[in-house]
């Protein structure tokens, strides 16, 4: 979020007190102005007034509730400026419906609610200095200029008096918008770094696909939502071939191009729900949410198409990679995610025993091998 959209937000926050202070304060207002004003005048500028406060207010609201991004930040603050402004306007009006002139309390009067509508705009209004200036500019008009309607010695002192109230309160304002900016900053750095540390403890360093931890966090959590709502759920494992081969004649680094390589290729072919992980060295899982076994199936073929296509250089050398695959599909009797694990493993396990560099369901491994010892084998 930029700054100003953050500036805006914090405006809106605090203004949005305006709901429980502003009608009950327009009421007593209005009271009082009846000892200057006919009775209907102040009820007709406080009905006025409660309609304004309840637009402006509505507008914080739909403000809230929209996905406001930075780049609507000036239409946003335009939208609020008039609503706002149209209330401090009302405010400010009363310089020349209710002042009376050569009446020295109705003057008072109207001052005094002119210095606590720049006090409280000072305090509320600072966050954004934009609309800080915008809701200053009616009522510092009234202030300065009420007292002069009536030029003496005594009215211009008021006059100036209010003015330099406020230069300060001014002042006050835009050094307390300094230090909400600086604490905006710090508070989206930290965010920042927050989600950095957060995607650096949930990504595999060299692949930048998800670790094993969060894929297994992340898997449990999408076995629950399937067996609660009947959806149906594969499981892939993924298994580099002969990649202890690759290590051997490449050491670690090269081994290391080859895994990025083969899982850029992967990853083109996945959708945006799928749950990609590395579980440890050249093994992967794969969970598919909503995926049937067929579709699970296409999916794995193309995997493995990919990356057979792939022609890699290391260190001068060609190496064409490929993987095996195992594919499962949630049971009704799978309590845990560790059956579905060790189904797709003993797949992925037939894959290599069937001579690599193909996809094989649970059905397809459990079949011709009913009651056969798990296979113990270099990849």
């Amino acid at each position: 979020m930029g700054i100003r959209l953050a500036q805006l937000h914090l405006y809106v926050d605090i203004h949005l007190h305006d709901r429980y202070l502003a009608p009950p304060l327009t009421l007593v207002v209005a009271a009082l102005l009846t000892n200057w004003v006919p009775v209907l005048h102040a009820v007709v500028w406080a009905g006025l007034e409660l309609l304004i406060i309840a637009n402006y207010i509505r507008v914080y609201r739909v403000f809230k509730r929209s996905d406001v991004q930075p780049r609507d930040e000036p239409q946003w603050a335009n939208r609020i400026a008039l609503a706002h402004g149209a209330h401090m306007l009302a405010w400010s009006s009363l310089v020349f419906w209710a002042w009376q002139p050569e009446s020295f309390p109705s003057l008072i009067f109207i001052m005094l609610v002119h210095i606590g509508l720049i006090a409280l705009t000072a305090s509320m209004s600072n966050a954004h200095l934009r609309l800080l200036t915008l809701d200053m500019i009616f009522p510092v008009l009234a202030l300065i200029g009420l007292p002069l309607l009536e030029l003496n010695w005594f009215n211009l002192g008021l006059s100036l008096l209010g003015g330099g109230f406020t230069a300060l309160m001014i002042q006050v304002g835009r050094q307390i918008n300094a230090y909400s900016t600086e604490a905006l900053q710090l508070r989206q750095r930290n965010e920042i770094l927050i989600q950095e540390l957060e995607s650096q403890a949930s990504r595999d360093s060299l692949t930048g696909i998800v670790n094993r931890r969060y894929f297994l966090a992340a898997a449990d959590k999408h076995l629950q939502a399937a067996r609660e709502h009947g959806n149906p759920l594969a499981l892939m494992i993924i298994d580099l071939d002969h990649f202890k081969q690759v290590n051997d004649q490449y050491g670690h680094l090269g081994g290391d191009e080859v895994l990025v390589a083969v899982v850029d290729a992967c990853v083109q072919h996945l959708r945006t729900g799928d749950c990609f992980g590395r579980l440890g060295g050249e093994e992967f899982a794969l969970l598919l949410p909503d995926s049937s076994l067929p579709e699970a199936l296409e999916t794995a073929e193309r995997l493995r198409q990919a990356t057979e296509a792939l022609v890699l250089t290391v260190q001068g050398n060609i190496v064409r990679p490929t993987i095996s695959i195992g594919v499962t599909l949630l049971q009704a009797g799978d309590s845990s995610l560790s059956s579905l694990m060790h189904r797709a493993d003993l797949a992925m396990y037939a894959a290599k025993t069937q001579g690599r560099n193909r996809v094989v369901c649970d059905e397809q491994a459990r079949a011709p091998n009913q009651g056969a010892a798990e296979p113990v084998l270099q990849t």
